[in-house]
């Protein structure tokens, strides 16, 4: 078995992160559909990482 990293770092689990194909609005408008879905981290240093999920059997998973 690989040795555990010698930091804390960030791993996504391999688990559904969401389920759902529509988004409702905030208004009373019709539900969108979702084309994308991302997962952001955001660093003490000002910097960003944007993850894609991916669409895989009617729920976003991490790549």
């Amino acid at each position: 078995m690989a040795e555990p990293p010698a930091e804390d770092v960030l791993v996504l689990p391999p688990i559904p992160l969401a389920t759902g194909s529509l988004l409702e609005p905030e208004d009373d408008g019709e539900p969108v559909r979702i084309t994308k879905l991302e997962f952001v981290v955001s660093t003490e240093d000002g910097g960003e990482l944007r993850i894609p999920l991916v669409h895989r059997h009617g729920a976003w998973w991490a790549p």
